[in-house]
């Protein structure tokens, strides 16, 4: 998998979840264990349109940044994804939410492999 490739993952990621606040938000709450309520859906529909962004620098930053494509992966892929991992550890730590694999195990595999490829041949 290239590192372009692996933005396009990003994106389509991205996207899933904007999707699901759209489309099914009980899937998206059913994981953390939180109780779905119009205020959720509300506020899981305007989530959703960062999530969208951000698929879409994902999916054009190959094209968008050029030779700095390796440390926009770092920032974009290991960073803020492991934000994404720490606002889920949080809110897990305060019995705020459960562990949700459907969350948690992606974004590891995105950080890890965005790791892997952005220090590929350093």
């Amino acid at each position: 998998m290239t590192l372009s490739n692996l933005f396009k993952a990003q994106a389509i990621f991205a996207w899933l979840w904007a999707v699901m606040f759209w489309l099914a938000p009980q899937m998206a709450v059913q994981g953390p264990g939180w109780t779905l309520t119009p205020d959720m859906v509300s506020f899981g529909q305007v989530c959703a349109i960062p999530l969208i962004a951000l698929g879409v620098f994902a999916w054009n930053a190959p094209a968008w940044v050029g030779d700095n494509l390796k440390r926009v992966g770092m920032i974009f892929g290991v960073y803020i994804n492991a934000l994404f991992i720490l606002a889920q550890l949080f809110h897990i730590s305060t019995g705020a939410a459960k562990f949700d694999p459907l969350g948690m195990i992606p974004t590891l595999i995105l950080i890890a492999l965005f790791f892997w490829k952005c220090r590929a041949s350093d």
